[in-house]
């Protein structure tokens, strides 16, 4: 298309828009494409900011028409990239952050928008949670499609288990919504299967009365790193639905190396007393941070990764941790190439395990731990050696 009738039918889609269109050399635009992942530095040919199903459709309507690819930036977490496009239309969500719990139903909308953090401030201020992200900057969308690893998991399932429906736009800008009783191949694949079945603009989840909890982390030297991975496979082998786990290898923003055990307890106080106390057993560790908390402080556990870093993350989900993934772990431990780089291992089990392998699209129920090597370093740093540790790691898992 030249570039003067491109020009015209960019500036006919803005006037059909409510929310603003943002165009290459703006500021607003720069600002716009950037996703989480400094690595990714993708131009899409606009940023559509949309405040409603209306300007998706005419977004996808006019993608369709000159053969655009289409993306969709929710949180812009995704590590690979997903969440931007070159020369593409990026439906941005920014603009769309409303949570509305409806607490006689147990339910709450949420706009696709939404960071974990918005989510469950409005929801833990009625007394409620579901299983969601330990990022709080993380955004529900791309989490929930693809599948939802969190610490209330073991309680309630993964976050895709308690859609119980989405409002979405298909690639022929159809809207729908879709349900058990609506669509329910459709309902079916946006539960696991990623961002590829339409543009979600409204999710639904059931809601759990969620009151204080115990939660926090265990960090201990680098020196005992070993025992404290075999202590934690130790408690997770019989751990009761209430208590989630995971493991983490890193170094501490003042210099030293260490490992660390998150911790979860969704029941009563009294009893996960007497299961974490099983994390403290290792030796006096440098800081003992489980205490009774709200699911807020529960999800801040996980410090954030600040946008603007290099990452490449690459694991996988085993049945088990058998002693050579922990001596592959320790040996990944030891050649780490990053002061910001991680080890992070999380434990999937009991009603996330339970959901039958052919319900949703997510695949992994038989897994029992999630192993992952996070490369992150400053942008000024090659690449390649990073990328390669990580690689390494989940070649030998």
């Amino acid at each position: 298309m030249a570039a003067p009738a491109q020009a015209q039918e960019l500036t006919s889609l803005s006037e059909e828009l409510r929310g603003p269109l943002l165009l290459p050399h703006t500021e607003p635009y720069e600002a716009a494409r950037r996703v989480f992942n400094g690595m990714i530095d993708r131009r899409p040919a606009f940023v559509a900011q949309c405040r409603g199903v209306a300007d998706v459709k005419a977004v996808i309507a006019y993608a369709r028409a000159h053969d655009l690819p289409v993306a969709v930036r929710g949180g812009g977490h995704n590590t690979a990239g997903h969440g931007t496009c070159d020369g593409g239309a990026l439906i941005d969500f920014s603009l769309m952050r409303t949570v509305r719990v409806d607490a006689e139903a147990r339910t709450v909308r949420a706009d696709p928008g939404c960071s974990w953090t918005d989510f469950d401030a409005e929801t833990s201020a009625l007394g409620f949670a579901t299983t969601g992200g330990t990022v709080g900057s993380t955004g529900i969308g791309g989490l929930t499609l693809g599948g939802g690893l969190g610490f209330l998991m073991g309680s309630y399932g993964l976050t895709c288990d308690n859609v119980t429906s989405a409002d979405l736009v298909t690639a022929a800008g159809e809207a729908l919504t879709v349900s058990e009783e609506s669509h329910p191949d459709l309902f079916w694949g946006i539960r696991g299967g990623g961002g590829n079945f339409g543009v979600v603009t409204s999710f639904e989840y059931r809601l759990h009365e969620v009151d204080r909890l115990l939660g926090g982390l265990v960090i201990y030297p680098a020196e005992v790193a070993r025992e404290s991975l075999e202590l934690f496979r130790e408690v997770c082998a019989d751990a009761p639905d209430e208590l989630s786990c995971a493991f983490v290898m890193l170094t501490l923003p003042d210099g030293p190396r260490v490992s660390g055990i998150a911790a979860c307890y969704s029941g009563a106080l009294d009893r996960g007393e007497s299961l974490v106390r099983r994390l403290r057993e290792l030796g006096p560790p440098i800081d003992d941070g489980i205490r009774p908390m709200s699911y807020p402080e529960v999800q801040r556990t996980f410090a954030e990764i600040p946008f603007g870093l290099h990452n490449y993350w690459k694991g996988h989900f085993v049945r088990d941790l058998t002693d050579d993934v922990v001596e592959a772990t320790m040996d990944t431990f030891d050649s780490i190439t990053s002061e910001h780089s991680a080890v992070l291992i999380e434990a999937p089990h009991g009603a996330a395990s339970r959901v039958p392998t052919d319900a949703t699209a997510f695949g992994q129920r038989d897994a029992r731990f999630n192993v992952s090597g996070l490369a992150i370093w400053e942008p000024a740093e090659a690449p390649e050696r990073h990328i390669a540790w990580a690689r390494d790691y989940a070649a030998a898992i």
